[in-house]
Formats: C-alpha cells, sequence, structure tokens
C-alpha cells in the first residue's frame, strides 16, 4: 500500500529522536552508522518494482547523515535506484532516525537506534558492561528479523464489521509544506497518577483526552449538515503484534484498533468516554478480534485477481480506495511508542526520547505520538492546519487533571 499512496506531502515517514547529555560527534556517529548499518541488512534496501508488483532489492548503501531540516518526516526519493529508505539526522545533542513505513515501523525503528546509540556511545569511549537486550553489532543475524509476520500468523478469518463513517476537523489546510509539529513534555509520574485514578493505561487515558476534544471542537462549530451528523468521532491507535504474537521481526509487523464515539447519540461526559474506550482497547485488542485485521489485510494480497493484475494498474486501484475509504474511516490517530528501556549506564547518556508520526493525510488533518522515558512522557502532534485548537484542548484537559504540561517546541 505505502508505495501506492506516497507523495511529497503524505510520505509516511516517522522520526524517533534520542537526546543526549552532550553534543553528538560527527566523526563518531558516522563510524557507528557504518558498524550498525552492517547489523540491520533487511534496511540496506531500496524500492523496486515489477510488472505485477513492487519489491525490496539490497543494495550496498548507507543511509545519509544529515543535519536537522526545518520540516521533518520528508519524503524518501523512493523512485531513485539504490536510494537509502532511512537516514540518520544529527543535531547539537540529537540523534534521530527516521524511516518511511515501508521498511519497518516504531519497534523495529526503535532497535535500530539503541543498538546506534550503543555503537557511538562505545567509541566515544563510554564504558557499558551490561548492554541488555540491545542488538550488539557482532550478533548473528536470525532469520526471524526477515519474516513477514503477516503472513507467517495469516489464517482466513470473517472480515472486521462495516464501519462508518467519521467527523474530521473542520480547519483550512497551511500551504505546502505544509506539516507543523508541537512537542510538549509532562512528568510521566504525574499521568500515571490521573491514569490509574481511573484504572486505565496511559494509552486509553490520552485517546479519551483526545475524543473528548474532537467533541468539544465539533459541537462548538457551526450547524452540522445532516451528512455530518451520520457521522462518528474515531481514532486510529496503531498496536504493535510483536506483544500479541511471538516474533522477532524488524518488519513492519503493527495493526490498529479504532475506537470511537458516536456522537449521533449526544453529547458524552468524559468519564463515559474513557469507560467506553477502556472497554472498546480491552475487546479490540483481544489477538482474536484484531487477528480479523490481520486476515483482511492480507486476504487482498492473495486473491487471483490482484496478483495477475500489471503494477500500474494495481497503484491506480490501492490509491484510490486509500483515498474513498481508508482515509475516511478515522478522525485522527494516536500512537504510543510505550516506554524506552536502556542498560542503566545507557540511562545516564540518554537526557529523552521523542517520536514525530507521519504527516497526516488531508482528510485527518492531526495525529499524535507518544513516548515515556525515564520519568518523562513525550507528546508530540504533526499538523497540517492552520488551527492549533486540538492541541490546546488536550493540553489544557491534561493540565486542569493536575498534570503539568511543558511545551518544548512548535513551528
Amino acid at each position: 500500500m505505502f508505495p501506492a499512496i506516497i507523495s511529497e506531502d503524505l510520505t509516511s515517514v516517522f522520526r524517533i529522536t534520542a537526546s543526549l547529555k552532550e553534543p553528538v560527534r560527527y566523526s563518531a556517529i558516522r563510524e557507528a552508522v557504518a558498524i550498525t548499518s552492517k547489523r540491520f541488512p533487511y534496511f540496506n534496501v531500496s524500492l523496486g518494482s515489477g510488472i505485477f508488483w513492487y519489491f525490496l532489492e539490497f543494495n550496498d548503501q548507507l543511509p545519509r547523515i544529515q543535519s536537522e531540516e526545518k520540516i521533518p518526516c520528508t519524503a524518501f526519493a523512493v523512485k531513485r535506484k539504490n536510494e537509502p529508505l532511512y537516514r540518520v539526522i544529527i543535531k547539537n545533542k540529537n540523534i534521530s532516525v527516521e524511516f518511511i513505513h515501508i521498511l519497518t515501523d516504531g519497534g523495529g525503528a526503535l532497535e535500530y537506534l539503541k543498538s546506534l546509540l550503543y555503537t557511538y556511545l562505545t567509541l566515544t569511549g563510554k564504558h557499558i558492561s551490561s548492554p541488555g537486550e540491545i542488538i550488539l553489532p557482532g550478533m548473528p543475524v536470525s532469520e526471524e528479523e526477515f519474516e513477514d509476520g503477516y503472513i507467517k500468523y495469516f489464517q482466513k478469518l470473517p472480515p472486521p464489521s462495516k464501519l462508518v463513517k467519521a467527523l474530521h476537523l473542520p480547519y483550512k489546510l497551511n500551504k505546502r509544506p505544509g506539516l507543523r509539529v508541537l512537542s510538549a513534555e509532562v512528568k510521566l509520574d504525574e499521568f500515571l497518577e490521573v491514569s490509574r485514578k481511573y484504572k486505565v493505561s496511559v494509552t486509553t487515558y490520552f485517546v479519551s483526552v483526545y475524543l473528548f476534544s474532537l467533541q468539544k471542537i465539533f459541537f462548538s462549530g457551526k450547524e452540522k449538515s445532516k451528512k455530518e451528523k451520520r457521522k462518528v468521532l474515531r481514532i486510529e491507535v496503531p498496536i504493535n503484534m510483536r506483544n500479541k504474537l511471538p516474533s522477532r521481526t524488524m518488519r513492519n509487523f503493527s495493526l490498529f484498533v479504532l475506537p470511537e464515539i458516536d456522537v449521533r447519540l449526544g453529547t458524552y461526559t468524559f468519564e463515559e468516554v474513557l469507560a467506553s474506550v477502556h472497554h472498546q482497547l480491552q475487546l479490540s485488542t483481544n489477538i482474536k478480534q484484531i487477528s480479523r485485521f490481520l486476515s483482511s489485510n492480507v486476504s487482498y494480497e492473495k486473491l487471483l485477481i490482484v496478483r495477475i493484475l500489471p503494477l500500474f494498474i494495481k497503484k491506480i486501484v490501492i490509491a484510490a480506495i486509500y483515498r474513498k475509504l481508508a482515509s475516511k474511516r478515522w478522525t485522527g490517530m494516536v500512537t504510543n511508542l510505550g516506554l524506552v528501556t536502556l542498560p542503566a549506564e545507557m540511562e545516564d547518556m540518554v537526557d529523552s526520547f521523542e517520536l514525530i508520526p507521519p504527516p497526516p493525510n488531508i482528510k485527518v488533518k492531526v495525529c499524535s505520538a507518544l513516548v515515556s522515558y525515564k520519568d518523562k512522557l513525550k507528546i508530540c502532534f504533526s499538523n497540517i492546519t492552520q488551527s492549533r485548537e486540538l492541541e490546546r484542548h488536550i493540553l489544557m484537559h491534561l493540565s486542569d487533571a493536575g498534570i503539568h504540561v511543558k511545551i518544548l517546541n512548535y513551528n
């Protein structure tokens, strides 16, 4: 799907950043990238195309090392021969990696970044006696790291239920390049204290705040048309399938669930939203239920008519389906990379982590990402509109709940 829909604006590129305690040394990071990338051969590929399918072909090109750009998560030149599909970005104390989703998801990218950090720190003279579960340069590459988790665990199941179309934010889009990023930081213990008060997870609490904020925006605007009143507010929440099924793959292995509130029934209190989201996530992340999405996705690939269609027709059809269906199924997106852990000796050298989600499509307009490290929870919004109202509602809700919010940067 990704090669068929990516463009200069819809890049499918995400970023993970590690902020160190000391400025990054270019000579050491250059050597660390060369060493680390050899250990992850499945990332040293470029995108090729045949008569029927896109494919990934191996090359000897290392990822580009570049300085920070004004706009993050810019498009890769995927049609350029031997063009790497990930890059390393350095600025001051920050080491960032940007991956296109064709290659991997957040789980795979984080493993690469951890390994890169370990190699870089040891090259700069830091002693790390116990690397824990970090993938080290000398470790043998397992065949499991190459595997396609979707194919491995595919079984024919009934498809998920059809969805009512989702409402979308009413804001005007920015002029190109339109992506704006806002990052905020909260104390993890304060966030956990509030979420535990309601007996829910960090993800459940934040998704509920997101939906509740969307509801405020929806009901504060002008009178809705009959067409709009037939829609719902729905959030896409990616799920790392490595936590559901035994897999060590470094390729994409995530699916998503879609908690919603049906505003056709009226307005909801925050407690009602929270209870609904909690139960929806509990049910939809059950392996039996989420496997229906896996089955549905892979089933299309296995259809004979799909297999024999020429690639140029597949691309047109996939792009059309995405515009007509997929982009209209959700109002926003929340991805939570979870708690990042490092060996004790490395923890003192790394200050924080941050995840920037891919630029949203022109229907969804805003998406967000969370990642926790030690005592900090970073929240990042990718926004292609002229409004910051959604971010303001979400962060004010957290602040009113007793969680201190610190705005780190925005553009």
